[in-house]
């Protein structure tokens, strides 16, 4: 029996049937990270749970000195319409980048663990890489497993011809005879810094699928550049911490302070 190499470990039990997961690890342009970092903080989501392996590089993310994993997941509070319907939101966010090896056996832990708490469509952000600023008309193309093919026409996405890689590309390859849907957006995106004006686009893509939870994109265009220059320095920092450890003895402390 394969071994998988990540473990999602829940910290609260949250009712999540029915739920919409989307996913931002970073990728081309930081669109998943930014998209992913804005939901949480716009809907004021709740920590539910954290991915844990060996394999992820030695890093903790801090906040006013408490530390968290790199790769989290959160959840929404529960909004119901009038009819009761209610639309939850699930994200999964990180803070770094898990080596390739591992991207398959992730994308399948995330589906059995979306699957096994019921919910019913997975959403992953993908950046395409660009040399100019795309500004707020970037192109958002999509493609799906079988299960989530009706979802293209029936919200009109553009069908995306071609290959796509990273985790989105694990998630859709473990999904292909799965009966969750899974639906992956690729958003131009500027290819040398994070692109917060594509993430506002993904998110406004993203919100006919909840269409009870309202997510307004106009506070991440205002603060586009201030959003794009905080992700840029946390990842230099990380990179830099990293490079410290590979070129230092490995005990003590690093050096990504914030």
């Amino acid at each position: 029996m394969e071994t998988v190499p990540v473990t999602i470990v829940d910290t609260r039990d949250e009712p999540l049937q029915g739920a919409m997961m989307v996913v931002g690890f970073p990728t081309h342009g930081l669109v998943g990270s930014v998209a992913a970092s804005y939901l949480v903080h716009a809907l004021d989501m709740q920590p539910i749970a954290y991915m844990i392996s060996e394999e992820f590089p030695p890093t903790v993310v801090m906040e006013e000195g408490i530390v968290s994993a790199p790769v989290r997941l959160y959840a929404s509070k529960l909004v119901c319409g009038v009819d009761r319907s209610c639309d939850q939101l699930v994200v999964v966010i990180a803070d770094i980048q898990p080596p390739v090896e591992m991207l398959n056996a992730l994308g399948r832990v995330l589906l059995n663990w979306a699957e096994a708490k019921g919910v019913h469509l997975v959403v992953a952000i993908e950046g395409q890489p660009i040399e100019t600023e795309v500004g707020a008309d970037a192109r958002i193309v999509a493609m799906a497993n079988r299960a989530a093919a009706p979802l293209l026409e029936k919200y009109k996405f553009a069908a995306a011809n071609g290959v796509v890689t990273g985790l989105a590309g694990g998630l859709l390859l473990g999904a292909i005879n799965r009966t969750t849907p899974v639906l992956c957006l690729v958003a131009q995106a500027h290819k040398d810094y994070p692109d917060a004006r594509a993430a506002a686009k993904v998110i406004e893509t993203v919100n006919p699928l909840v269409p009870l939870i309202a997510l307004d994109t106009k506070p991440l265009r205002e603060k586009a550049r201030q959003i794009e220059s905080e992700v840029r320095k946390t990842l230099r920092q990380t990179k830099e911490s990293m490079a410290n450890m590979r070129e230092t003895s490995p005990e003590g402390a690093g050096e990504m302070y914030r």
